[in-house]
C-alpha cells in the first residue's frame, strides 16, 4: 500500500511539474511575442524547452532556461522568421493578383501561391525545432527543414492541421473561444509545440545528448 501510495504521489507531482513548465513556457513565449518580429526567437527558446520537458531534464527556473535559448538562437530565428513573412506576403500578392486583378481568374498564380505557401508552412514546423536542438548556418537550417517536410511528411502534415486547428477553432468557433479560449493562455501555444516534439522525437534525436546553442553568461 505504501510503495502504491509513494508511486501515486510521484505520477502526481510529475503532471503538476508537466503542467506548469507547459503553462510558464505558453506565457513567456505570450510576452516575447508581443513585438511580434521576436516570434521567431519565442518559437525557438519554446520549442527547446518543451524539449526538455519531454527528456524530463532538470534546469531549475524554467524563465532562466528560456531566456538563455532566447538570447542563443535570436538572430538566426529572427531572420528565418522574417524571411517566412516575406515570402507568405509575396505569395499574399500573388494570390490577390490571381483573384481580384486579373479577368478572369489567373489559376496559374493562385495555384502556384498555394503550393509554395503551403511548403513554407510545413517547413516552419521544422526550422523553429531544428534551431532549438542543433547549431548550424541559417541556410542549412532552412534547407534541412524542407528535407525533413518531404523525407516526413505525413507526421509534418500531422503537426501542421494540429497547429491549424487549435489556433483556428477558437477563431472560427465563437462558442469555442467563450468557453475554451482561456486555455490559450495556459498552453495554447507551448502544448501544440510538446506535441510536434513528441512527433518528431526520433529525427530530433532527443535520445542523445543536445547540442547546446552558445549562451551568454
Amino acid at each position: 500500500m505504501k510503495e502504491r501510495f509513494r508511486l501515486l504521489r510521484a505520477g502526481l507531482n510529475g503532471a503538476l511539474s508537466f503542467l506548469g513548465d507547459i503553462v510558464i513556457l505558453n506565457l513567456l513565449f505570450f510576452i516575447c511575442s508581443i513585438p511580434l518580429f521576436t516570434i521567431g526567437a519565442a518559437a525557438t527558446a519554446g520549442y527547446a524547452g518543451v524539449a526538455r520537458v519531454l527528456q524530463k531534464k532538470e534546469t531549475g527556473l524554467v524563465y532562466r532556461a528560456f531566456f538563455a535559448d532566447f538570447r542563443a538562437a535570436f538572430r538566426q530565428s529572427t531572420a528565418g522568421w522574417l524571411l517566412e513573412l516575406l515570402v507568405m506576403a509575396i505569395l499574399a500578392g500573388d494570390i490577390w493578383f490571381a483573384v481580384v486583378y486579373s479577368e478572369p481568374d489567373n489559376k496559374f498564380f493562385l495555384i502556384f501561391a498555394i503550393l509554395v505557401g503551403s511548403g513554407v508552412l510545413l517547413a516552419s514546423m521544422w526550422f523553429f525545432p531544428l534551431v532549438a536542438r542543433f547549431q548550424n548556418t541559417l541556410g542549412k537550417q532552412i534547407k534541412n527543414a524542407f528535407l525533413l517536410t518531404f523525407a516526413q511528411f505525413p507526421r509534418t502534415l500531422l503537426a501542421l492541421l494540429m497547429w491549424l486547428v487549435i489556433i483556428s477553432l477558437p477563431l472560427l468557433i465563437y462558442p469555442v473561444y467563450l468557453y475554451l479560449g482561456w486555455l490559450w493562455l495556459l498552453g495554447g501555444f507551448s502544448f501544440p509545440m510538446y506535441c510536434t516534439v513528441r512527433l518528431f522525437r526520433k529525427t530530433l534525436q532527443l535520445d542523445k545528448p543536445q547540442e547546446e546553442l552558445p549562451r551568454e553568461d
